[in-house]
């Protein structure tokens, strides 16, 4: 294990658009389909500058919500990979460091702070 990494359990891989993003597991309450979810969620394809309707909603317990294309489980302990200082205040300051599976890097990102910032977006699409 990398200097200055350290183990994350129960992760959320999805996927936006051909994109990839993560999210710990125990940061989702709910898990929504877009028909039945009554509020408003900003999709995680808009931050990789593509827009497609989201599959799924992740949820936090305090109303945040990240809408995503297809998500996976995953229960093995990973490493987290600290994000560079330079990437701190990316997407709001959500990014909280990358884990890899299956050799590829994926960015581990707060949820309740990347739907904040997703949260404007989802206001002008009303």
């Amino acid at each position: 294990m990398a200097t200055g990494s350290r183990s994350i359990t129960g992760m959320l891989l999805c996927r936006a658009g051909h994109d990839r993003v993560a999210f710990s597991a125990h940061e989702v309450a709910t898990i929504e389909s877009p028909s039945t979810f009554g509020g408003r969620a900003g999709s995680a394809c808009q931050a990789f500058g593509v827009c497609t309707g989201s599959e799924r909603i992740l949820v936090a317990a305090s109303g945040e919500a990240v809408g995503v294309d297809a998500l996976e489980i995953d229960s093995e302990p990973l490493a987290l990979l600290p994000a560079p200082a330079l990437l701190e205040r990316v997407a709001g300051g959500s990014l909280r460091g990358f884990v890899q599976v299956r050799g590829a890097l994926w960015p581990l990102m707060s949820l309740v702070h990347f739907g904040r910032f997703l949260a404007p977006s989802a206001r002008e699409a009303a």
